[in-house]
């Protein structure tokens, strides 16, 4: 598949004006605010790019926005881009409203940005009683500022309300997680093709869903379609040259240093074994073999962080021995 695309752009979860394949756990959320029963810290825990975040934006705007001009629609699941809390939080303003992330690969949540959350709170509220902390990425807490926003967590009074968002990959403090109430998001095969193909309808005709091989569908969304992205900037047909992919991943992932892109490029081995074992099924026990012994070493420099240039030398070398 090659796709035909110039600069696409991927919306950041804030961004994404209309949310997919919430609808039963937002009406749920909705209920529970209503009755005062929606707990005081969420952790809302899945796998990366499974539309976390978006939730978390969307229902946020719901509770800033429902006293408001251009309020949140809950028939069609869309934020109104015109409306003032939508605004002010976008650009980083929103006085009831504090954001605590980490968008970097490699850097742990500092401490000191966790305490910024206490002069958040001690702050007086402006227009309506409630204050929102949303906490992304919380799997990148080191044990200081995991401390840290446990004291927070113990502190903070009714009015304010905690969205944690987990990486559920990746572990977190136990006592982190004593101190929420968790919501757990899973989505069938097709729920995720659903949500896929309506998220890529953004991006006109720059993605064929048609054209998406199924084994891609093992990944959420969000990760499928960062995939096609960056897909989109190289000429190569992954379908027919998987090797030249694979190759182009790595140079990618040597710039970027994206953990992602090692978790896409296991994919792509996986992809690049299972098509040798359909031609020459004499040599499956060896395909077998290199698969795995590749595979794992992948895993065990990302578990480990080891040195991932002589990986990368020595899988390329067994990768072209066996094409």
């Amino acid at each position: 598949m090659k796709i035909d695309t110039e600069n696409v752009e991927i919306l950041s979860p804030k961004n994404q004006l209309q949310l997919f394949g919430y609808d039963d756990y937002f009406n749920s959320f909705v209920k529970l605010f209503y009755k005062s029963k929606l707990p005081n810290t969420i952790l809302l825990s899945g796998l990366k790019g499974s539309g976390k975040a978006t939730f978390a934006y969307h229902f946020i705007n719901y509770l800033f926005s429902y006293k408001e001009q251009d309020k949140y629609s809950v028939n069609n699941f869309t934020i109104n881009p015109d409306n003032k809390s939508y605004k002010s939080l976008c650009n980083y303003i929103h006085p009831n409203f504090f954001l605590l992330e980490n968008n970097s690969h490699e850097e742990n949540i500092k401490i000191d940005n966790v305490r910024n959350i206490l002069k958040f709170l001690n702050k007086t509220t402006y227009n309506s009683n409630i204050k929102i902390v949303m906490i992304d990425n919380a799997e990148y807490l080191n044990i200081n500022s995991s401390n840290a926003l446990l004291k927070v967590l113990e502190e903070h009074n009714a009015n304010t309300f905690f969205f944690i968002i987990h990486n559920s990959s990746n572990r977190i403090l136990d006592t982190i997680k004593s101190r929420c109430i968790q919501f757990k998001f899973f989505f069938t095969l097709s729920e995720r093709k659903s949500i896929l193909k309506n998220i890529i309808k953004q991006y006109r005709n720059n993605f064929n869903i048609d054209e998406i091989n199924d084994n891609f569908y093992f990944d959420t969304p969000g990760n499928i379609l960062k995939y096609l992205e960056i897909l989109s900037e190289s000429n190569v047909d992954y379908t027919k040259d998987k090797l030249s992919c694979i190759s182009y991943l790595i140079d990618k992932y040597r710039q970027k240093k994206d953990s992602q892109l090692l978790t896409f490029i296991s994919l792509m081995i996986e992809l690049f074994y299972n098509e040798l074992s359909l031609k020459n099924n004499k040599k499956l026990h060896i395909y077998f073999y290199h698969k795995f012994k590749i595979l794992k070493q992948i895993n065990d420099v990302k578990k480990f962080n080891l040195d991932k240039n002589n990986l990368f030398i020595s899988l390329q070398g067994m990768l072209k021995n066996d094409s």
